[in-house]
C-alpha cells in the first residue's frame, strides 16, 4: 500500500514585491455545478483552485487562517485567460 504521509500538492511561490491584486469578491452560488481543474497544497492556509463552471474559469481563494473560512472569487472570465491567472497566482506574480 501507498504511504500517503509525504504527499503534497503544488504551493504558489510566495508574492513578489511587485505582485499585482486580484479584484477578489466574495463567493456567489452563480452555478449548480463547479470543476476543480487543479488546486494548491491543502497544507497551507491559503488555498486556490482553478475552477470551470457554465463554459467559463475562474479562481476560488479560501483564507483558511480565520473563522469563517473566507471564500472569494476571481472575476469569471474566458478559461484560457484564467488559465494565465492561474499560472500567475502560482509563479508569484499575482496575489
Amino acid at each position: 500500500m501507498a504511504a500517503f504521509d509525504d504527499f503534497h500538492g503544488p504551493h504558489p511561490l510566495p508574492p513578489r514585491a511587485d505582485a499585482a491584486a486580484v479584484q477578489w469578491s466574495e463567493a456567489q452560488s452563480r452555478v449548480a455545478r463547479v470543476r476543480v481543474r487543479a488546486h494548491t497544497c491543502e497544507c497551507l492556509s491559503l488555498l486556490f483552485e482553478q475552477c470551470v463552471a457554465g463554459g467559463l474559469g475562474f479562481v476560488r481563494r479560501y483564507d483558511r487562517s480565520v473563522w469563517p473560512v473566507a471564500v472569494a472569487d476571481s472575476p469569471w472570465g474566458r478559461v484560457r485567460d484564467v488559465e494565465t491567472l492561474w499560472r500567475r497566482i502560482m509563479l508569484g506574480e499575482v496575489r
